[in-house]
């Protein structure tokens, strides 16, 4: 019997076997929030697009999980014993990263959707818009070169340059997101302690959401630069790609915590006059932002010459 030679694999595929683990616990935690979804009240009344939205997310992070499983099971166990299959480039590679950019891509346009809803500015929305375009093609571009090469430590040092482009631009695109929901938030306060403790919660929840993704994206940014082979596919294959999905889902599922937190009637009750970044932007809209919801309904009283704006949650299309 032909003795297996020594190896090290633990820097190169045994780290992305330790990322597909842990992978694996946050895709329980998309199947899980998924199925709260669709089973809340507030899906029933969601539009559309937004069921589509988190059933193409749930599909498409099933098909990253199968595939970044699929990597260590092609050279731990189709090519066990095969040391030099390590420096082979396999197709499941190039097209984990696809789909981790299409999920980055629809996660990204769904927060600048938010943004214009909250903000009606043009000109931010657009360049966020711009930044998560830009981040998609220059993957897209990355993995086909990636594709193209056979041989894969060739293929991560001749497109090393691209991918740390790559990276940083989704750190960029996912900040500047992140800032712009907080700071429109934060101009949306009343002065009503009710209110701004719910807008509080919200800016909480997107520093929350916003800074898990940019935290595993710096990190992978680092350990690509830093850390040989294969090691930073811990980060940015794995990890980031479930972090994306379930900041979506976590915005959606919290609906109906906010819901309860203004069951009563002082709280259905929500002065919006003082609610404003400028006076294109209708109250419906700011309403639906801070519901995360298309489900929003609103009531216009005139008292004193002013315009008494007012919103409550329901379960009803507006």
């Amino acid at each position: 019997m032909a003795s297996i030679p020594s190896f090290n694999r633990g820097g190169t595929i045994g780290v992305e076997y330790l990322g597909v683990i842990f992978s694996t616990i946050l895709y329980g935690v998309t199947c899980i929030q998924t199925f709260h979804y669709f089973r809340s009240v507030k899906a029933r009344s969601d539009i559309w697009w937004i069921k589509a939205m988190v059933l193409v997310l749930f599909v498409f992070d099933t098909a990253h999980e199968a595939l970044i499983i699929h990597i260590p099971y092609h050279y731990l166990i189709n090519h066990y014993g095969d040391p030099e299959a390590l420096l082979r480039n396999v197709w499941s590679i190039p097209f984990s990263l696809i789909i981790h950019a299409i999920i980055a891509f629809v996660t990204n346009c769904f927060f600048v959707h938010r943004i214009w809803k909250l903000s009606s500015n043009k000109l931010v929305s657009f360049l966020c818009f711009a930044g998560a375009v830009a981040d998609l093609v220059e993957i897209l571009v990355y993995c086909i070169l990636f594709y193209l090469k056979t041989d894969l430590l060739d293929a991560l040092v001749n497109l090393e340059a691209m991918g740390v482009v790559s990276i940083a631009s989704g750190v960029a695109v996912n900040t500047a997101t992140s800032v712009a929901m907080i700071y429109y938030l934060h101009a949306s306060r009343t002065g009503v302690r009710r209110s701004d403790s719910i807008i509080t919660k919200l800016i909480f929840l997107v520093v929350g959401t916003g800074s898990a993704t940019t935290v595993a994206l710096c990190a992978s940014l680092i350990t690509y630069t830093v850390a040989p082979h294969l090691s930073y596919m811990m980060f940015s294959e794995p990890l980031t790609a479930k972090l994306y999905v379930n900041s979506v889902l976590t915005c959606l599922n919290l609906r109906d915590h906010i819901k309860n937190t203004l069951s009563d009637k002082s709280a259905n009750s929500i002065h919006l006059s003082r609610i404003g970044h400028g006076p294109s932007v209708p109250t419906s809209e700011r309403a639906q932002i801070l519901d995360l919801s298309p489900s929003m309904q609103t009531n216009s009283v005139e008292s004193g010459g002013k315009l008494q704006k007012f919103y409550k949650f329901s379960g009803s299309e507006a």
